[in-house]
């Protein structure tokens, strides 16, 4: 697996993920922790990273990329 992206929020990354479901690419979040605890517990900002497999990486940026732009253009 491979991280795509890291995120400050878990809204963002789930819409990330969202949008790699619907273009059928499997991705899963992981949050950074410290001894299993968030590390926003402790006064550091959240990161998410969103991860796919190497062989998806490609489509999934180009998918992410596309999306991206889009919600811009709105």
């Amino acid at each position: 697996m491979l991280c795509i992206r890291i995120f400050k929020t878990r809204k963002e990354a789930q819409w990330a993920k969202n949008v790699l479901k619907e273009g059928g690419i499997m991705s899963f979040i992981d949050e950074d922790k410290f001894n299993n605890v968030p590390i926003q517990e402790f006064g550091v900002r959240a990161r998410l990273r969103l991860h796919v497999l190497e062989e998806d990486f490609l489509k999934a940026a180009n998918s992410l990329a596309k999306k991206i732009r889009e919600s811009r253009l709105k």
